[in-house]
């Protein structure tokens, strides 16, 4: 799974019914015209010089490179989020904070008039799955950062408030998130998880029916900085794209994680990657959470841990 300037949102709504969505018309929201128009002119002309220094043998990479397919419960923590728009559908990930509230990228949701958010999914498209689970969410239960700019991709951050709470399962379970000691650590060096139903290789255009994830090194700041000059903020966290490894269109949302002393904590929220490829060997791009604590506190019903587990 793999991503580009990433995003993905979605169709089906509050009032449809979960097993009725037609999944042939859900999209990663990177590929509407809605998500393209907001961004800066001056972004896409520096990632279309990147690409032509490319050698040509690597613009056609379409390997899956250390890429897996997760196994059932593996990441209960994960979500599959589909958001209803004027002007189409799109797919999106997310991560459960509570029964209640799930943790995504604003872009998932901006402008969003509901969705819905579909639990403990192994195949996202089969609503007969016993452990699967699917809640509406409307469009007042969505809490956009109040500095999100699409225009920029800075402070890519959301709640959303489902209509009932989930109950939890085996395959259903809270994603942990930093500790607020872990303030001003940049992570840079661990291995990261990110996981996702967007696309799994730059050659298919669908996303990934299934629940899928990669393991990269986390990158400094200013290594990543390096490949999108002037974007990446220190509110940011950044994912190794070497192999080809990392998030991809309709991975957008989701979480980038690491585990720590035996416990799986989310650093990240994925945002963007490089529009032309996600198999190029360039960084993936994450909401820094650490950046948003005290955010999501108020913004849900999570309770901060202090300085130790």
């Amino acid at each position: 799974m793999k991503f580009s300037l990433l995003a993905l949102l979605a169709l089906a709504c509050a009032v449809l019914a979960t097993d009725d969505i037609d999944w042939s018309k859900v999209r990663p929201m990177t590929r509407t015209p809605q998500f393209w128009r907001r961004l800066p002119k001056d972004i896409l002309k520096q990632y279309l010089s990147e690409i032509r220094n490319l050698p040509a043998g690597a613009r056609g990479n379409a390997r899956i490179v250390n890429g897996y397919i997760a196994q059932p419960g593996q990441f209960p923590y994960q979500v599959a989020m589909l958001s209803n728009f004027a002007g189409g559908a799109g797919l999106c990930g997310g991560s459960v904070l509570s029964p209640n509230y799930v943790l995504t990228a604003a872009h998932c949701v901006d402008v969003a008039t509901g969705g819905l958010v579909i639990y403990g999914a192994e195949d996202r498209t089969n609503a007969n799955e016993p452990s699967q689970v699917r809640i509406a969410f409307e469009q007042s239960g969505i809490r956009l950062h109040p500095n999100w700019n699409p225009a920029l991709i800075r402070y890519d951050i959301a709640t959303v408030r489902v209509v009932s709470p989930v109950t939890y399962s085996a395959r259903i379970q809270p994603v942990t998130l930093p500790r607020l000691s872990d303030v001003g650590n940049d992570f840079a060096g661990l291995i990261g998880t990110v996981s996702g139903f967007g696309r799994f290789s730059d050659s298919i255009q669908e996303a990934s029916t299934v629940l899928r994830y990669v393991n990269n090194p986390i990158q400094t700041n200013l290594a990543c900085s390096i490949r999108f000059p002037g974007v990446v903020q220190p509110e940011n966290i950044c994912l190794s794209g070497d192999s080809g490894r990392g998030a991809c269109q309709g991975d957008s949302g989701g979480p980038l994680t690491i585990v720590r002393d035996g416990t799986t904590v989310q650093l990240g929220v994925v945002s963007f990657g490089l529009a032309l490829g996600c198999e190029l060997n360039w960084p993936s791009v994450f909401a820094r959470t650490t950046s948003f604590l005290t955010w999501i506190q108020e913004n849900s019903d999570v309770t901060l841990l202090p300085y130790c587990y």
